[in-house]
């Protein structure tokens, strides 16, 4: 291995050989195995860039975000989440859906979902699934201009997520389509296209797939989509009233899905904090993002509110169960330390 180019610091300063610089006193593997996979003309690709675009474009460049950093490599995943664990965490995920769903067959827990529920899984749950698959696109885009490999990690890994989330529910359709007579998910894309209470949803992601700001992409669906939207259908609508209408396997499809958007809200916070630190005028940046953005993300979350009044049972209103997700999401935003973005967005 080659000695560190002038001006980096080591981690093992009495050989300068190491090239990874821990964030506590020893490298983790996590850091051993994600930081530097690939190198950058800033560190040690000194003789520079070998793979450009067909522009001449580098795969890093500063301007492919508005953020400005002074070391995208000093980010840390909080759950310093390799491959290998995350692989085994979406196959232990997987597992736990098969489980409840094979369970479930055997006590022949379907024939006790109401009609209302069924219609409902049927056109708006089945629906959500090009919700999910959209995000998938959007952070494909992303986490491939990400300012590091480090940085890079954890988008990536929640694109594959998204897309398992819009598979899980495509494959649960199958086989609520083999265990309730009559059901049939194929009016899932028109209400997805069509339908007012999707709209809103729709529109935010398809101008996240237009969006070319990495960071603002990112920042985006794990601040403004997951905290609003997302968890105001999965956890409020879904996972809160599905009991109540004889159903106790979807909930645990939705637990899923939420699981995931718990761990990535804990990477996304780490990042914030980070760009913060290290250039506190970032900080403007948030503010006119959250402009643009936070109007189309509460309009996304208002148009599902109705989808409540579909149910017979409901634990809240839809609004009730609105109110208390925003003010989570307010309440984020403070424990952050960026809660004045809401007062210039209003």
């Amino acid at each position: 291995m080659a000695a560190l180019p002038k001006g980096r610091s080591g981690g093992n300063k009495k050989t300068g050989f190491s090239y990874i610089v821990p964030a506590k006193r020893r490298a983790t593997q996590y850091e051993e195995i994600t930081l530097h996979t690939q190198w950058d003309p800033k560190n040690f690709a000194q003789a520079g860039w070998f793979n450009l675009d067909k522009n001449g474009n580098p795969p890093w460049r500063e301007d492919s975000t508005r953020l400005k950093a002074t070391d995208w490599w000093a980010y840390r995943d909080p759950h310093a989440e390799w491959f290998r664990p995350f692989v085994k965490r979406q196959a232990d995920i997987g597992r736990s859906i098969e489980q409840s769903i094979a369970g479930a067959k055997r006590a022949g827990n379907f024939a006790n979902f109401d009609a209302e529920w069924v219609d409902f899984l049927s056109k708006h749950y089945a629906a959500y699934r090009f919700a999910e698959y959209g995000l998938f696109l959007a952070l494909c885009q992303a986490q491939r201009e990400a300012g590091s490999d480090v940085v890079a990690q954890p988008i990536i890994f929640q694109s594959v997520e998204k897309d398992r989330h819009a598979q899980d529910i495509t494959l649960y359709g199958m086989v609520l389509e083999a265990e309730i007579p009559g059901f049939s998910d194929s009016a899932a894309k028109d209400i997805w296209m069509n339908a007012p209470e999707w709209q809103g949803l729709r529109k935010i992601v398809e101008y996240l797939l237009a969006c070319r700001d990495w960071a603002e992409i990112y920042l985006v669906v794990n601040f403004l989509i997951e905290p609003l939207v997302s968890t105001l259908l999965c956890r409020e609508l879904i996972q809160r009233n599905a009991p109540l209408h004889g159903d106790a396997i979807t909930p645990t499809i939705a637990q899923a899905a939420e699981a995931d958007r718990a761990n990535k809200r804990d990477s996304s916070k780490a990042f914030i904090q980070m760009v913060l630190d290290q250039h506190p005028d970032n900080r403007v940046i948030f503010s006119e993002w959250a402009e643009k953005w936070l109007p189309l993300a509460i309009s996304a979350a208002q148009d599902l509110i109705p989808l409540f009044s579909l149910l017979k049972h409901q634990t809240l209103s839809g609004q009730a169960a609105y109110d208390n997700v925003y003010r989570e999401f307010c309440d984020y935003l403070a424990e952050l330390g960026i809660e004045e973005v809401l007062e210039k967005a209003a």
